[in-house]
């Protein structure tokens, strides 16, 4: 079922696209769209799954259209020594070559944030915040390509913050592994089975697992407590119209990490399968990062995700996993960054969003160009990066 809205109000999507599934196996599908190309969507098994889709359409929305400036002055002007030194070692790296944002100390678009450290307040470049262009040619060029990395969207302040910071980890997680090729540990097929053996998700695993192969690698870094599982799908038949799919969830345990990691993966999937179906070309595509993930569609890719550099397994953190925790763990590693904080009234409850991001750690996910490298995340495994996988862009949606 479909149903439009014509009102091209702030509170409603344009459309949405109701998707059941004719099969009890397979989650339904709910897709959110407007006229400004944000789009939101999710998979379930229950009414339930209107709430996280439309979620992330707002999400989506106000990251692209409404991350407010607040000023326009020199950073020096709102941030320590420190913080500046911080921004201009990550900008130096981001930083197209044609600018130069600090020798003549210029002016930069500015929001208002709070610092992780002390929640004290401060103002940072917007250009590290919002998903489109400034109106400044001078902050696109220090920092010209933007993502949803760190970025959240809830009913309640605290579990936009964090969800904004489990975003932010598990995006760390996955560069890590991705540029070093280690860092990970495989997840044994039987021992996945039983993690979903009392949930939905467990028929449509099998289905996957009959239809390809299934690798699934735990990539979370031990100084932090939960579980962050990507999990790969491979097909090696070269009629099928997906050969490479990938899902990847951050959470308190393996069940739930796994679970969340396969209703991503089929998301995709069943984007993948319908635009092959529908006979669209990838130049229909304006998402770069979706672009090139459909690019990557090979067998190969799925060879070369799963093929990796055995390292020493240490010691999980057992401490609980909370908001309180990871904050707490971030201010000890010195792993200092800021939090973005917005809402959004509506007649029945408030949305909260937030955005996590820190010049301490990669500030995007584009690896392959006009990206932090260096940072005080990346120094202890800066000498294991892999020169051709720092070339190539992770292939993740």
């Amino acid at each position: 079922m479909n149903n439009y809205n014509e009102l091209h109000t702030p509170l409603e999507a344009d459309f949405q696209f109701l998707l059941p599934s004719a099969i009890k196996s397979l989650p339904h599908s709910i897709e959110y769209g407007s006229r400004w190309d944000t789009y939101g969507s999710s998979s379930g098994w229950s009414y339930d799954t209107t709430q996280p889709a439309f979620g992330e359409y707002l999400e989506r929305k106000h990251f692209y259209l409404d991350v407010p400036t607040h000023a326009r002055e020199p950073l020096d002007e709102t941030l320590t020594a420190e913080e500046l030194a911080e921004f201009q070692y990550a900008f130096a790296q981001t930083g197209r070559e044609a600018a130069s944002p600090w020798k003549n100390n210029l002016p930069l678009e500015l929001t208002r944030v709070i610092r992780i450290k002390d929640y004290s307040a401060c103002k940072i470049p917007t250009a590290c915040i919002k998903l489109s262009a400034c109106t400044s040619a001078h902050d696109n060029e220090i920092y010209p390509l933007r993502d949803t990395c760190g970025c959240s969207a809830h009913t309640s302040i605290d579990k936009a913050i964090f969800g904004a910071i489990k975003e932010a980890l598990e995006r760390q997680y996955l560069l890590r592994f991705w540029l070093t090729g280690s860092y990970c540990e495989p997840v044994e097929t039987l021992l996945l089975l039983g993690a979903l053996k009392n949930s939905p998700t467990s028929t449509l695993f099998k289905c996957l697992m009959q239809s390809g192969e299934i690798t699934a690698l735990n990539l979370t870094d031990r100084n932090f407590p939960g579980t962050c599982i990507l999990l790969c799908y491979g097909n090696p038949m070269a009629h099928t119209a997906v050969r490479y799919c990938a899902g990847m969830a951050y959470a308190e345990n393996l069940e739930n990490a796994l679970e969340k990691s396969v209703i991503e993966l089929w998301q995709t999937f069943r984007f993948m399968h319908s635009f092959s179906a529908a006979g669209k070309d990838l130049t229909q595509i304006k998402d770069p990062y979706l672009q090139h993930f459909l690019n990557a569609n090979s067998y190969q890719t799925y060879l070369t995700i799963t093929t990796i550099t055995p390292h020493t397994v240490t010691e999980s953190n057992s401490q609980e996993f909370t908001l309180e925790n990871l904050i707490q763990l971030l201010r000890e590693r010195e792993l200092y960054g800021y939090l973005y904080p917005n809402q959004l009234l509506t007649d029945k409850t408030t949305i909260y969003f937030c955005k996590y991001l820190s010049p301490n750690i990669f500030l995007h996910m584009n690896n392959s160009k006009n990206f932090n490298t260096s940072n005080l995340y990346s120094r202890h495994f800066l000498s294991e990066i892999r020169p051709d996988r720092l070339a190539t862009m992770v292939p993740f949606p």
